[in-house]
């Protein structure tokens, strides 16, 4: 079958554009897969619902509800595998259940959560997107307003449908004890059709959270309960994730309120006949299941694609382009030999070997010269010697003056490369022309493989981390299109200290040059603890951010761009007022930002502010209620949610 009737269907794809949706809940789940099946076949593709997950075949399959799937756990799963992830509180779901976070780490993610985004790259969950749940009338239409019953037919006061746990029980209990007239399942869940036959007679649904560990609002839930001309008294706080629209068309408050806030809705007809408008139209005003799923669908061929470059650049044993490889000693004695012996066994020889030695003290270049006349395939190396320290860049910077090619490879000391990996890299290079640097996956001893973001965007979010030992891509790892770096003629720049190579990073994506790491291992690292940053360091960071930004947020005007890199200085204002003012800059440069990497790096920045000014004693009481009464800092930091309660006494952020 050809992909002619879906937009942007990648040429040669080896999947065809027929969807296969697998379910391993209940029915009482369905209508989610069905709003996204539906919504795909808007999109032009064919779809299927299979009772057996599987992954062997030439479809692109998605599983939802999958906590108990069993696929193999020993390798990466092949990339025409989606999990959709439902679950909130997915921290402690993982911790009960770590067959499903294997599953999540090896998959290409559809997480419905912003709150759980944030905790994706800590959980090791790399391949991820954001795809809420929105509203697809063909799966799940309106319920007319004719058929909203009138009250003295509606003999249910509060319906409430779901998994019953203890905390929902409490609330459900005191219901009936304030005399209500309380509909819920217990012991066996409702059937949809039973729950439809019971929603008409309700004057109110209620929606609870399943726990206090997730501050995400159930939507699945509400949305029924929205379709079906509800007046809502949902659980909600300032801190609960939920979109604007749908937070004002339901009655919001804290588990304590809730009996009190249904018992009064319960009694005001009026009240109850505005929701019953309100709600519909919130649902309608919220983007569209198709159109949210078109984006996510080409980002994820987007990435998919990548995957089958890099797994055709691991297949390619005949390539043989010309690069250079770059290396910068200092005192590295101890394992500068095992480096050396990397770079001489690999399959793809490079054309010119540069090592700079800045001025070692011990004897780093008595074993250079000595692996130089020991091994044959090192006899060329060039060796650079400082007489005094240069600093990185500037080594760095003089061995690139030396280097020849298509490509360069910087090798650190401190990894000893896979024999393939300028084969690998080079070979990816050159099927990729748009991408201007690459790194890759690498082991780390007893830790495992070291899985980094793939993906350009992924990327450029990660490189907002504030700390050194936490960058998306690996120094030692990174191949350059040494053309592209000559054409325009960049360089390391000593502004950058020994973070300079990041510096040429930025030079390349301001000329629209994609960064990539290739989902396969291509070196071993020692397990040498990373340096603490120096002064110098901060400042070099710092740098680095200030050149970023405009790159990331490119609508941003510069004045604001340099305000925001403040949250990269060394020193910030003591009082909570700059807290805020930094806060609020992060909110305002992504209140419209589409790439949601991006935004959930810098939410979680907004963690280190807090935390820096919690432990100085600078945040006042009420801080954190403050700032969520500012509808755009309370629609940004919600998804953070229950970190935001470690900022603010117990019996705050109560009430919505």
């Amino acid at each position: 079958m050809s992909g002619a009737a879906v937009i942007g269907w990648p040429e040669h794809f080896p999947y065809r554009p027929h969807l296969r949706f697998c379910s391993l809940g209940n029915e009482n789940v369905a209508e989610v897969m069905q709003s996204f099946r539906l919504a795909c076949e808007r999109l032009g593709y064919t779809t299927s619902v299979e009772t057996t997950p599987s992954v062997d075949n030439a479809d692109i399959n998605l599983f939802f509800f999958a906590m108990g799937l069993s696929l193999p756990s020993d390798e990466e799963l092949p990339p025409n595998a989606i999990v959709v992830n439902f679950e909130p509180a997915l921290p402690q779901l993982l911790e009960r259940m770590p067959g499903y976070r294997r599953l999540l780490e090896r998959a290409y993610v559809w997480e419905y959560s912003l709150e759980n985004m944030a905790h994706h790259q800590a959980l090791g969950i790399l391949r991820s997107d954001y795809v809420p749940l929105s509203f697809e009338p063909l799966a799940t239409p309106l319920v007319p307003e004719a058929q909203v019953l009138d009250d003295a037919q509606q003999d249910i006061d509060v319906i409430f449908f779901g998994e019953t746990t203890p905390r929902r029980l409490q609330v459900l209990e005191a219901l009936k004890s304030a005399g209500l007239r309380v509909a819920h399942p217990f012991g066996t869940p409702w059937t949809p059709a039973q729950r439809d036959a019971l929603l008409p007679r309700a004057k109110v649904g209620l929606n609870m959270r399943k726990d206090d560990s997730t501050a995400t609002a159930e939507l699945p839930r509400l949305s029924i309960l929205l379709r079906h001309r509800k007046a809502v008294v949902s659980e909600l706080y300032p801190h609960s994730e939920i979109p604007a629209v749908l937070r004002s068309a339901v009655e919001g408050c804290a588990k304590e309120e809730l009996v009190v806030r249904v018992r009064a809705l319960v009694a005001d007809a009026p009240r109850r006949r505005e929701l019953e408008r309100a709600g519909p139209r919130a649902l309608e005003s919220l983007p569209p299941q198709h159109t949210i799923l078109a984006g996510t669908m080409r980002r994820y061929l987007a990435a998919t694609s990548q995957r089958l470059a890099s797994r055709r650049a691991v297949a390619a044993t005949d390539h043989v382009s010309r690069g250079s490889v770059l290396m910068v000693t200092r005192d590295d004695a101890a394992h500068v030999a095992d480096a050396l012996d990397s770079i001489a066994a690999q399959t793809l020889a490079p054309h010119r070997i540069v090592v700079v030695d800045d001025a070692s003290s011990d004897g780093t270049v008595a074993v250079i010269r000595e692996r130089m006349n020991s091994d044959p395939r090192l006899a060329g190396l060039r060796l650079l010697q400082a007489p005094e320290p240069m600093g990185r860049a500037a080594a760095a910077q003089w061995g690139l003056s030396q280097a020849e090619g298509d490509w360069l490879a910087l090798w650190s000391p401190d990894v000893r490369a896979e024999a393939n990996r300028l084969q690998v890299q080079a070979a990816f290079l050159q099927g990729s022309p748009a991408v201007g640097a690459m790194g890759a996956w690498q082991s780390s001893g007893d830790a495992g493989i070291r899985r980094l973001p793939e993906m350009h965007g992924h990327i450029l979010a990660g490189l907002l981390a504030h700390m050194p030992c936490e960058q998306p891509l690996q120094m030692g790892s990174l191949m350059f299109s040494l053309l592209r770096i000559r054409q325009l003629g960049l360089g390391f720049d000593a502004t950058f200290g020994r973070f300079a190579w990041m510096g040429l990073l930025i030079a390349l994506v301001a000329d629209d040059a994609l960064l990539a790491n290739l989902d396969v291992v291509l070196g071993r690292e020692r397990g040498i603890a990373p340096e603490a940053p120096t002064e110098a360091d901060v400042v070099a960071l710092f740098h680095v951010r200030e050149r970023l930004l405009p790159l990331i947020f490119p609508g941003l005007p510069s004045a604001d761009a340099r305000r925001l890199a403040r949250l990269y200085g060394q020193h910030w204002a003591p009082d909570a007022s700059d807290a805020t003012a930094l806060l609020r800059e992060m909110a305002s440069a992504c209140e419209r930002h589409e790439d949601v990497h991006v935004v959930t790096a810098l939410r979680r920045e907004c963690l280190r502010v807090l935390d820096v000014y919690a432990a100085n004693g600078r945040l006042p009481p009420g801080y954190v209620d403050e700032l969520m009464r500012e509808p755009l800092l309370r629609d940004f930091l919600a998804p953070l949610g229950e970190r935001l309660l470690s900022f603010a006494p117990a019996e705050s952020l109560l009430v919505s």
